[in-house]
């Protein structure tokens, strides 16, 4: 009615006004229509899933918005494992941390290397914002999950690794994917703010896969849920804070990430639980030697809580008496990150036992 009066007041033929209202509404539903698209079409075109090869080139970048398949290798190809990894708030794939990590994979496991690029939705200022996504980011990951496997992929052959806010969407989009279809996943640090509220009870992440190996190194960033994996790791001072905290600006929470890194080279063996940390599911027994990572294979039958020591300084596995002079050891720091927009958050997630 609104658009038939308009017309009415530039004195056009009845005939005429029909038609140029038409014509407009037409265009109206079609721009609905494009921005809706666009809207939903924007997780599809701006997240990518880069392909590296053994000397960490990106030889393949796939998206749901061009849906092309990558031209399989010897290395990489569906008879052979694969592994996914993502990782969380501005955290590209072209950190450093990240390259170790593809780096060891390509290594230690072989088989297709694959890095979740979201950089568009992460690099975002406040954490909020990245968190209101979180449901449209995963949803990516399970298709891609899905793409593989209709590809040819056995998911009994992959592996997925995620860190802090990487390591929730991980664990939920495993899950979505099918209870235990997948053979392994490691996560660091499940970030816990703005997302243990959101279960009403303690989550079962063993559903996400055959084995699932969750490290806590913090309390104040990390969940409050120490017991919902096969294996729960509680590395430094209870799981609470590390001495090498001051590497990252993430604190305790950040250097889980190099602590993984180190132990497919350095052994964080498992110790009796310290007498001043706690434990509701603290693992009976374990083999001799048994340690952290993924290098470890003797995880079958392995339940409850872990505990090993971390120290400060590169490989963190042993106390140094002198600071470790090597370009490493001088290389483990984080780009600064800006907290202000947690607010409180934070501290309606750290835990008080």
């Amino acid at each position: 009615m609104l658009l038939r009066l308009k017309v009415f007041s530039l004195g056009l033929p009845r005939r005429t006004e029909s038609l140029l209202a038409a014509l407009l509404l037409g265009f109206l539903c079609i721009g609905g229509f494009i921005n809706g698209v666009s809207s939903a079409d924007k997780y599809e075109e701006g997240i990518l899933f880069k392909y590296y090869n053994s000397t960490r080139d990106v030889v393949h970048a796939f998206s749901f918005a061009t849906n092309k398949s990558y031209e399989y290798d010897v290395s990489c190809n569906p008879s052979e494992k694969f592994a996914i990894v993502v990782f969380g708030w501005k955290v590209g794939c072209d950190k450093y941390f990240v390259q170790d990590l593809i780096g060891n994979l390509t290594k230690h496991r072989g088989g297709c290397v694959i890095c979740m690029d979201y950089d568009v939705f992460a690099q975002v200022p406040s954490y909020l914002r990245l968190r209101g996504q979180k449901t449209q980011i995963q949803n990516i990951l399970k298709r891609k999950l899905q793409f593989l496997e209709a590809e040819g992929f056995n998911p009994d052959n992959g592996y997925l690794y995620g860190f802090s806010f990487g390591a929730n969407m991980v664990l939920e989009a495993a899950k979505e994917f099918g209870v235990k279809k997948i053979k392994q996943i490691d996560v660091c640090e499940v970030v816990g703010m703005a997302m243990d509220a959101t279960f009403a009870v303690a989550p079962n992440w063993r559903k996400a896969a055959k084995n699932v190996q969750c490290i806590h190194t913090s309390k104040q960033y990390g969940t409050r849920f120490l017991s919902s994996c096969h294996q729960d790791w509680i590395l430094g001072d209870c799981g609470e804070q590390q001495d090498a905290a001051p590497l990252s600006a993430f604190g305790s929470h950040g250097v889980c990430t190099l602590f993984y890194n180190s132990a497919f080279e350095h052994d964080f063996l498992a110790i009796e639980k310290p007498s001043n940390c706690t434990a509701d599911q603290e693992a009976e027994d374990w083999p001799e030697g048994f340690k952290m990572g993924y290098m470890e294979t003797r995880k079958t039958g392995i339940r409850g809580q872990l505990f090993a020591r971390t120290y400060g300084k590169f490989p963190f596995n042993e106390p140094a008496e002198e600071p470790a002079v090597t370009e490493t050891a001088n290389a483990l720091r984080f780009d600064p990150v800006d907290f202000s927009d947690y607010g409180d958050i934070a501290n309606d997630f750290v835990t008080n036992d």
